[in-house]
């Protein structure tokens, strides 16, 4: 379970950063990052006049189809799987105090504690 967990987030991050790269290398109304590099005038001329455009879009679609399953799949996984809280770890230690307290209606007198005078009934 472990080792599916590891590889569908490896496979999310890389999808999200491919996403981010190829949603920025994309021609917008304002020329993108991809004018800023030459890259839209490289991609005219080895994809045709639209052919780059219309790649980088077929492309944004299926890296964006496999983010939504990996976000799927990992919520999916991870909610079937039983978490437990760091508190849960801790481990259980008995409660220990220096004043003694006897307990209400006992006829013990309570404790004092070292240095402090007894007190007065």
């Amino acid at each position: 379970m472990e080792q599916s967990i590891t590889l569908i987030s490896i496979i999310h991050v890389f999808a999200a950063l491919f996403l981010i790269v190829v949603v920025l290398l994309q021609d917008s109304k304002g020329g993108g990052i991809g004018g800023a590099f030459g890259a839209g005038g490289a991609s005219q001329s080895l994809f045709g006049a639209s052919g780059g455009a219309n790649f980088l879009v077929k492309v944004t679609r299926v890296v964006a189809v496999v983010f939504m399953l990996t976000c799927i799949g990992l919520t999916y996984i991870l909610s079937r799987t039983h978490s437990r809280s760091v508190i849960d770890q801790l481990p259980t230690a008995p409660a220990t105090t220096n004043n003694a307290v006897a307990p209400s209606g006992s006829a013990a007198p309570a404790q004092a504690a070292p240095n402090q005078p007894a007190p007065s009934p």
